[in-house]
């Protein structure tokens, strides 16, 4: 399945301070950067979801990856950004692919993948910018592109690869 790079939106799940503690936290905010910057240079629109304590000091934005004015921020009250009502009309509105990073793979962006697999949203999760263990992380990823059938995993170089490639093509005499 490949998607129109003008049709994508990137959900930035929980890039906040209290996440830095997690496992291969540095490598994740390097590869979230790396998403983040990709989106913003795409005009994808950028959709920021936190957890409800986002007021306290461990619940702001990670440096580096805060929302700029122009992009949405929600809360979430569960462990799926479907969880705020906002955010689940605006996902819908857009109509996917939803492009997902950030943290926790365990339980938000799982949960959020398959709330919008219920949705009949298609979902790409980068996999280099998803936090939490890697040999767990491949573990939990692995059946969840045969679970969801709109859902696929995909590296930031295949993210950044598919595109170069559908642009070669579109020019290709």
């Amino acid at each position: 399945m490949i998607f129109g790079p003008d049709s994508s939106a990137l959900v930035c799940l929980d890039l906040q301070r209290e996440r830095l503690a997690c496992e291969g936290a540095p490598a994740t905010v390097t590869a979230c950067r790396a998403v983040l910057e990709e989106a913003r240079r795409r005009r994808w629109p950028v959709l920021h979801v936190h957890s409800r304590n986002a007021q306290l000091p461990g619940g702001r934005p990670i440096p580096g990856l805060e929302p700029l004015p122009s992009e949405a921020v929600f809360g979430r009250q569960g462990p799926s950004a479907f969880t705020n009502r906002t955010f689940s009309q605006t996902a819908q509105t857009l109509g996917g692919p939803l492009v997902l990073i950030g943290f926790s793979l365990a339980d938000t962006v799982m949960a959020t993948a398959f709330a919008a697999a219920d949705r009949d949203l298609a979902v790409d999760v980068v996999e280099d910018a998803v936090g939490g263990d890697p040999t767990a992380r491949r573990i939990l990823l692995k059946p969840l592109a045969a679970l969801a059938s709109r859902t696929r995993v995909l590296t930031f170089h295949d993210l950044v690869f598919e595109d170069a490639s559908r642009f070669a093509a579109a020019n290709t005499p």
